[in-house]
């Protein structure tokens, strides 16, 4: 039987196990990728996953402390105020990102945001030292960390951001603050959010849920 010349050098079969993988992973990428052109339901069903990989959603138990991450999302504080308002926590802390209306303020985001929060009707005792304005998530956990130093009555927290930034979020805040607590993760609705579950209609979901993936790779990578 012919061999290729590959398997006659003392290291040709490891190329030609290696050949025959890729062969084998091109052809499954050719179906994969026949059938996403060619079938709707599968095409809406892969976009979907893709879309849910990045989605955490813990069972919620109550927590002495609900963190609502910055970004510039209200719906994150609205729903952290709601988990709040259901029992689901004592207090909330806030760190960095942007709520709107901006307004002519120059206080920190996270000032901005408890101040929301008590127009929501969150009392300003369960407000804790609002964090300063982190400049991305790591920041936030090590924020986070920073208060655990601080405050030996916080065994479990909830962490509110939007849907599709909780993937990385959980990954980092487990790394950073993970062993001196317990880490709830609680995305917020889709219907109080300005990010949709069909994120390929429409412009600033996809945005986001690309920029993502970039940004989970960048934190495996670095952190």
């Amino acid at each position: 039987m012919f061999q290729p010349l590959c398997c006659f050098h003392p290291l040709g079969k490891y190329f030609c196990k290696w050949r025959a993988h890729l062969i084998v992973c091109i052809f499954l990428f050719a179906i994969f990728f026949l059938l996403f052109r060619l079938l709707p339901p599968f095409r809406e069903t892969t976009l979907l996953a893709l879309g849910n990989f990045l989605i955490v959603h813990d069972d919620l138990k109550p927590a002495e402390l609900i963190h609502v991450l910055g970004g510039g999302d209200v719906g994150r504080v609205d729903h952290g105020v709601a988990l709040y308002q259901q029992g689901l926590g004592k207090k909330m802390f806030f760190t960095g990102g942007r709520v709107e209306p901006r307004g002519m303020s120059n206080l920190p985001d996270s000032f901005l945001s408890g101040d929301y929060a008590e127009l929501q009707g969150v009392s300003p005792e369960d407000i804790l030292l609002r964090g300063d304005a982190a400049a991305n998530t790591y920041e936030e956990a090590v924020t986070l960390r920073d208060l655990l130093d601080k405050e030996n009555a916080i065994h479990s927290v909830i962490i509110v951001s939007t849907p599709y930034h909780l993937q990385r979020a959980r990954w980092i805040f487990n790394k950073v603050a993970g062993n001196r607590v317990h880490l709830q993760y609680a995305p917020v609705p889709f219907a109080i959010s300005q990010y949709k579950q069909r994120w390929w209609e429409d412009k600033l979901s996809l945005a986001m849920v690309k920029n993502e993936y970039l940004k989970l790779m960048f934190y495996f990578l670095k952190y």
